[in-house]
């Protein structure tokens, strides 16, 4: 019966989601035997080659870490195919592994998506769990295939999503969950000991990755769609609107539906104009800002931005 440090792995991954998930096989004594990530990117205003999060920790470490344009490049290929691997760990690599790499390991490769597979495959399945108003999501372990998250599936966990929760929220208990579910299923398989679920194409549908358009938002819309949209980007990369009149950004970061009954039944409110208690009335009804950020500065309550600020000479656009 192997245990984890008996396990040897090539990882694949990009983002600090994928890092998480780094970091623990390596805390947890998984032998590391190489790294693939995707290559360095120039951002920000001057345009500076960054490397991802799981490429600079990789190198921090001191290990191997290869950052290919082109996964099917015949020297990436016979380097990869030199370091013998029990697993291909894939979380949020950023491209398709091929039939080549996907044969490599001993056992199998695997990856980790955050979603109950087959829905929301793809890039932004956490956010569109929530604007789809979903009352569950959850992370899966699968066999990688030649097509996107189309694998079967070896384990899972079910996360219900409360009114409560945010993306961030959500990214913390997949991510927890996922770590743990990862670490038995590579013991299950070394051992013999698991079952494939194949996923029905029936039920498949994609998270599109998100675009900065669907972050403004249109307070013509009712309040459940728009408290939705403040949850899925919450804490980023935050939906956003405008004080009528200025170009500034408020980026709203906690919010909860309000009933229209509770609101002031004398005052005829406009869509965007916002009330005493710092509501905002929307296409039929109202939404209560809790939390906000201007560009800039640091997220802060509405108690804290009426300290500096009269309500009445506000409204949003």
């Amino acid at each position: 019966m192997k245990k984890l440090n008996e396990i040897s792995i090539g990882f694949f991954g990009t983002p600090n989601f994928s890092l998480n998930f780094l970091k623990d096989l390596y805390e947890n004594h998984v032998n590391i035997n190489f790294v693939v990530s995707q290559p360095p990117r120039r951002s920000g205003r001057g345009k500076v080659l960054n490397s991802s999060p799981v490429h600079r920790w990789a190198q921090q470490n001191n290990i191997t870490v290869l950052t290919p344009e082109d996964s099917a490049n015949e020297s990436f290929l016979k380097t990869i195919s030199e370091n013998k691997v029990d697993f291909n760990i894939v979380v949020a690599y950023g491209k398709i592994l091929n039939k080549e790499l996907i044969s490599l390991p001993r056992f199998l490769s695997l990856n980790v998506h955050a979603s109950l597979l087959p829905r929301w495959r793809g890039a932004a399945p956490i956010q569109r769990a929530i604007l789809s108003n979903d009352q569950k999501t959850g992370v899966c372990i699968m066999r990688v295939d030649e097509k996107l998250d189309s694998g079967p599936i070896i384990l899972e966990k079910q996360i219900k999503i409360d009114q409560s929760d945010n993306f961030g929220s959500i990214y913390d208990k997949i991510s927890n969950y996922g770590k743990n579910i990862l670490k038995e299923a590579m013991i299950r398989i070394v051992n013999d000991d698991y079952n494939l679920k194949y996923q029905n194409e029936k039920f498949a549908c994609y998270a599109n990755k998100i675009h900065k358009s669907e972050c403004k938002i249109e307070w013509s819309n009712n309040a459940v769609e728009i408290n939705s949209k403040i949850r899925a980007f919450s804490p980023v990369p935050g939906a956003w609107t405008t004080f009528r009149n200025t170009d500034l950004r408020i980026k709203i970061l906690e919010a909860s539906v309000l009933d229209k009954n509770k609101i002031e039944k004398n005052k005829d409110y406009k869509v965007g104009q916002i009330t005493e208690n710092f509501a905002v009335k929307c296409a039929n009804d109202f939404l209560k800002i809790k939390t906000l950020q201007k560009e800039g500065k640091k997220p802060i309550s509405v108690k804290e931005f009426l300290n500096g600020n009269k309500i009445e000479d506000f409204s949003f656009s």
